[in-house]
């Protein structure tokens, strides 16, 4: 008759259930939030293993649902048995939103409990506490699951009150315990979104800055933008490794070529992406590869020190622009396009306005634009326009971190936004900054 009432008329598996609640108890006795320091890691046993695959199936899954309805019903004393941490970890709190105080889809989940959690690529392993907490559960459902059918048949009046908070006490150990690691694993999933949140404010901040500043304390303000822009190209490439595998996205990221492409469309006069990097391209002292070879500074006097480009930084924007797309900021000036002061789109394209750079009664020359030209300014709206979504979609998750779910990789949206921006720049690089990798 004790096995009866403990196991279900089982003798081994009373064993495993006593082994285990000498586990669970020294875990109850610590606490809710203190079992970690004081509970030694136990395997699974195989006993518990085997119940869990057999409850599992999904033949099973019905009577689940029954035999949680009939223990919450049965239970006398409902207040505390669930854990503080349902309500108090906000991103969990969809699992409980029914309000029941067993739900069958959080039991279902200890079932197939694995001893880690894949996030974002990242196999993250459950306390040993947990595997515990998990198979205590289980073992303590076993004999209510006898007790149950012998009620549903009428062999007997009700559940015994013990056998009913020996489950209640080791579902509310387990689920905080659980609860708690999985939020862990969540954070540590999020660190490289919120390294790149982090990293964007102080670019944005820096951006909104050069608007106030006047000349020429903007072009210093230019230089803090570009090392604000180096660090969040920096960190959004450690988010972009956790998400998408290394063949769809760019390995070595380059943030000049966000300044060539912000140039590209200022010689154009191409207004059709607001991007907040609308000038960047403005920055001095910004050297691009110079993949002619030609390093030869023979008319400089040789009495000078070499200058900073001088000693490997290698072209200026606007020469470098010129080579690869044969037009450069001066044909941009004669063409009314951008204004020769503050390198940027005129207010009024007016060919009597000296403030454009063009002399009064001296018409606007055309732009001479090749075929590279033309098309590059496609790749530059794209890449931008990428940008600026990649923007917009970080600083609307800048709230939500606590409730959002930590599998990125498995969010359609926030991949779709992420990998458009790769493969736009590394179709750009390829492009502009590796133009000796062409056919």
């Amino acid at each position: 008759m004790a096995f009866e009432l403990t196991a279900g008329g089982d003798p081994d598996a009373d064993k495993v259930m006593t082994a285990l609640q000498m586990a669970g108890s020294m875990v109850g006795g610590t606490g809710m939030r203190s079992f970690g320091s004081m509970t030694p890691v136990y395997g699974a046993t195989l006993g518990v293993r085997s119940l869990r695959e057999d409850y599992a199936k999904p033949v099973n899954r019905p009577a689940i649902v029954t035999n949680l309805k009939i223990i919450e019903e049965k239970i006398a004393q409902k207040e505390g048995i669930s854990s503080e941490d349902r309500t108090e970890l906000p991103r969990f709190q969809h699992l409980f939103k029914g309000g029941d105080l067993f739900p069958v889809a959080v039991f279902c989940l200890a079932l197939e409990m694995h001893p880690t959690e894949t996030l974002n690529g990242r196999a993250m392993p459950f306390d040993g506490e947990v595997l515990v907490l998990r198979d205590n559960l289980v073992a303590a459902y076993k004999p209510l699951v006898v007790k149950i059918r012998a009620l549903l048949s009428k062999e007997i009046a009700d559940l015994p009150q013990r056998l009913l908070m020996n489950f209640a006490k080791a579902w509310s150990v387990w689920e905080s315990a659980w609860l708690q690691n999985r939020e862990i694993h969540a954070v540590e999933a999020l660190q490289p979104l919120a390294k790149a949140i982090l990293s964007l404010e102080p670019l944005l901040l820096s951006v909104n800055k050069e608007r106030l500043l006047p000349w020429p304390r903007v072009k210093h303000q230019k230089v803090v933008t570009l090392k604000c822009l180096e660090g969040f190209v920096h960190s959004f490439s450690e988010l972009s490794g956790s998400v998408l595998p290394s063949l769809r996205r760019e390995l070595d990221p380059d943030p000049r070529l966000l300044l060539l492409m912000d140039h590209v469309l200022m010689l154009r006069g191409d207004q059709r992406v607001g991007s907040c990097l609308k000038g960047v391209a403005a920055t001095p002292e910004v050297g691009f590869p110079d993949h002619s070879g030609n390093q030869n500074h023979g008319d400089r006097d040789p009495t000078m020190a070499p200058t900073a480009r001088e000693k490997g930084k290698g072209l200026a924007l606007d020469q470098y622009a010129f080579k690869l797309l044969g037009a450069s900021v001066g044909d941009a000036v004669a063409a009314g396009k951008v204004d020769q002061t503050l390198g940027r789109p005129p207010m009024h394209r007016d060919p009597y306005n000296t403030s454009t750079g063009v002399l009064p009664g001296v018409p606007f020359q055309p732009v001479k634009e090749s075929h590279t030209h033309k098309k590059s300014a496609n790749h530059a709206a794209e890449l931008l326009s990428a940008f600026e979504g990649v923007k917009d979609m970080l600083l609307s998750l800048k709230s939500t971190l606590e409730y959002i779910d930590p599998g990125l990789d498995e969010d359609e949206a926030f991949v779709a936004t992420i990998e458009r921006f790769e493969r736009a720049f590394r179709k750009a690089k390829r492009s502009f900054l590796e133009p000796d990798n062409l056919a």
